[in-house]
């Protein structure tokens, strides 16, 4: 396998650990005891995702298997600043929705893209 060919792997792994996060914690509506502003107003997780200690078994596990570990190292700021049993839930909850998702292909997350990215103009059209 070539290196072009493993860095798009690690970006699609990356994007797609980043949406699961996102998506359960909207759908179990942790933006309402978050602490970052945005994800209220937006009443979806749209923080700041941000390397975590929790994360390093699976950074370690990346790692033995040729990955750099960059893909699932960093977590939404309020679960990579959580204390080890609140993580303990998320990362069973994770669990769970991972095994739905196998059993269930047809299933799509919801995307946050307007909410990440904000409202943008149309292109072509003249600034009002």
């Amino acid at each position: 396998m070539s290196q072009p060919e493993f860095t798009d792997y690690e970006k699609r792994l990356s994007a797609d650990h980043e949406l699961r996060c996102r998506a359960l914690l909207t759908v179990e509506l942790i933006w309402r005891t978050c602490r970052t502003r945005k994800c209220g107003r937006d009443r979806a997780c749209t923080g700041p995702m941000l390397v975590s200690a929790h994360q390093d078994r699976k950074v370690r596990i990346q790692r033995e298997i040729g990955l750099s570990g960059h893909a699932c190292a960093r977590l939404p700021a309020c679960v990579a600043n959580a204390q080890e049993p609140a993580f303990q839930i998320f990362e069973r909850i994770m669990d769970e929705l991972q095994k739905y998702q196998i059993e269930h292909p047809e299933y799509r997350l919801p995307k946050f893209d307007r909410c990440l990215k904000g409202r943008q103009l149309p292109q072509g059209l003249p600034n009002p």
